[in-house]
C-alpha cells in the first residue's frame, strides 16, 4: 500500500507525462536523454484510475529488453519515477500485475534486473522516494533474491530488505520480540488485543524531543493510556547506546520503554523515529509516520472500538 507522498505534482503533468532531456542538476545542468518517449493516456479516459491503469499497463512498451547492453542509471531512475507515479491512482491488482510483467522481461538479464531494482529502491523504497509502495518493491526483491545469475555479492543488501519487509508489511501480524527494560529485566512485545504504538528511535534526537513534548501533552492520548485502551511502547534499537536509560527516565510511567538490538533485523526503519500502528487484531495498519499522524489513527482505532 502506497503509505507516503511527500511531493504533490500536478494531475495533468502526472499522467500526461513526456518528459524532454532530463536535467539532474539546476546548478549544474547535465541532460540525459530519456530511455524512450513515456506514453501518454489517450483523451478518451477520463477518469484518473483509468488513465493510471493504462499508464502502469503500458509504461515499458516502448523499452527494447531484447537488448543485452546496460542502460543508463540515471535516465533508468527517472523513468521509474515517473512510472511509479500513476501507481497512486491505478488499482493495486494492475499495479501489480504490471510490476510482474516488467520483472518477466528483465529476469533473463541479471545486469538489468540489478539495474531496475536499484531503480525501484530510489524511487519506492528509500527514504528519498516521493512515494513509498512496498508491496511493488517486494516483487522485485523476490526476484533478485531467486535469481541464480545474480552474484550473492549483490544480493546480501536486497535479502536483507526482503526479511524486514516479509515481517512488517501492512496488514499482517506484527512481530514478537525481546527487549531489556529499564528495570534490566527481559520482556517481550508480542501482540495483544489493545491498539499499541511501536516507536523505535533515538530519545537524544532533538525531533523526536518535540514530537514526544506533543504527544505527552494530547489530552486524549494521555487519557487513553491511563483508562488501557491503548499501549505505547518505545523501544532503542541501538546497543551501542549507554545512556537510553537515562534519556528515557522522564517519559510517561504509562509508556513501556526498553532497549532491542534485535528489532533492527526484525523491522522496516527507513525513519527514526519509526512508528507502527497495531490495530486490537494484532496487525500493522501504519508503519514509518509521524508521531501525529500515528496517534490520530490511535485515537480512531480507539473510537472504533467504544463504538462497537
Amino acid at each position: 500500500m502506497i503509505r507516503k507522498l511527500r511531493n504533490i505534482i500536478g494531475i495533468s503533468a502526472i499522467l500526461l507525462a513526456s518528459v524532454s532531456p532530463l536535467q539532474l542538476s539546476a546548478q549544474d545542468p547535465i541532460e540525459i536523454e530519456p530511455l524512450f518517449e513515456y506514453p501518454m493516456a489517450p483523451e478518451e479516459l477520463t477518469s484518473i484510475q483509468d488513465k493510471s491503469n493504462y499508464l502502469v499497463d503500458h509504461f515499458w512498451d516502448p523499452m527494447d529488453f531484447k537488448s543485452k547492453a546496460t542502460v543508463d542509471q540515471n535516465a533508468l531512475n527517472h523513468a521509474f519515477k515517473i512510472y511509479a507515479v500513476p501507481m497512486r491512482w491505478a488499482e493495486k491488482t494492475r499495479s501489480l500485475a504490471s510490476a510482474d510483467k516488467l520483472i518477466e522481461k528483465i529476469s533473463k538479464n541479471p545486469v538489468l534486473l540489478i539495474q531496475f531494482t536499484k531503480a525501484a529502491e530510489e524511487n519506492i523504497y528509500s527514504p528519498r522516494a516521493d512515494v513509498w509502495i512496498d508491496e511493488v518493491y517486494v516483487r522485485f526483491l523476490q526476484a533478485i533474491v531467486k535469481n541464480k545469475k545474480v552474484p550473492e555479492s549483490k544480493k546480501k543488501h536486497y535479502s536483507r530488505q526482503l526479511k524486514v519487509l516479509g515481517n512488517s508489511m501492512l496488514g499482517e501480524k506484527v512481530p514478537e520480540f525481546k527487549f531489556t527494560g529499564k528495570d534490566g529485566k527481559e520482556a517481550t512485545y508480542f501482540p495483544m488485543t489493545t491498539p499499541t504504538m511501536l516507536i523505535f528511535g533515538d530519545p537524544a534526537m532533538t525531533e523526536w524531543r518535540l514530537a514526544r513534548l506533543s504527544m505527552e501533552t494530547n489530552i486524549q492520548l494521555t487519557q487513553a493510556l491511563e483508562r488501557g485502551k491503548v499501549n505505547i511502547l518505545y523501544i532503542v534499537p541501538d546497543a551501542d547506546n549507554k545512556t537510553w536509560k537515562d534519556d528515557t527516565s522522564n517519559y510517561p510511567s504509562t509508556w513501556t520503554v526498553g532497549c532491542s538490538p534485535e528489532v533492527r533485523d526484525i523491522f522496516d526503519f527507513r525513519v527514526r523515529p519509526s512508528i507502527y500502528v497495531v490495530n486490537g487484531e494484532g496487525k500493522i495498519v501504519m508503519k514509518n509516520v509521524d508521531p501525529d499522524t500515528a496517534t490520530a489513527e490511535l485515537l480512531m482505532l480507539v473510537s472504533a472500538a467504544d463504538n462497537k
